[in-house]
């Protein structure tokens, strides 16, 4: 993704035929490490492709994924194994109480006299 993005950017920039080397740079002025046999992957499939139709034919094929709609469930609960520890009666515990500490006059300057 890292190098569909440089060659995008690289485009918008004005570069409407980025090369290896030019992603390559770029990934490198930006801290990233790059794989050339992946920056050559992007550039050759890219090759003599206007990357606006390339977007234009991405988009139309995501319309076609389902991408949501949640998990059904079930309408039943599945049942759960009963151990000792969930027979045995909780113990209460408490939680430790704050020692109450007596309040001071703060001084505002005068504030609001």
């Amino acid at each position: 993704m890292k190098y569909i993005a440089a060659y995008a950017l690289l485009v918008l920039g004005g570069n409407n035929a980025p090369t290896e080397d030019d992603i390559t740079k770029l990934l490198k002025e930006a801290g990233v490490e790059s794989v050339a046999a992946d920056v050559k992957n992007v550039v050759s499939t890219l090759k003599g492709k206007n990357l606006n139709d390339v977007i234009k034919e991405g988009q139309k094929q995501l319309t076609s994924l389902s991408v949501g709609g949640g998990a059904q469930q079930s309408s039943a609960p599945a049942p759960q194994a009963t151990t000792a520890a969930q027979t045995a009666p909780a113990a209460k515990v408490e939680p430790p109480k704050k020692a109450e500490e007596p309040e001071e006059d703060v001084d505002m300057g005068g504030l609001f006299d």
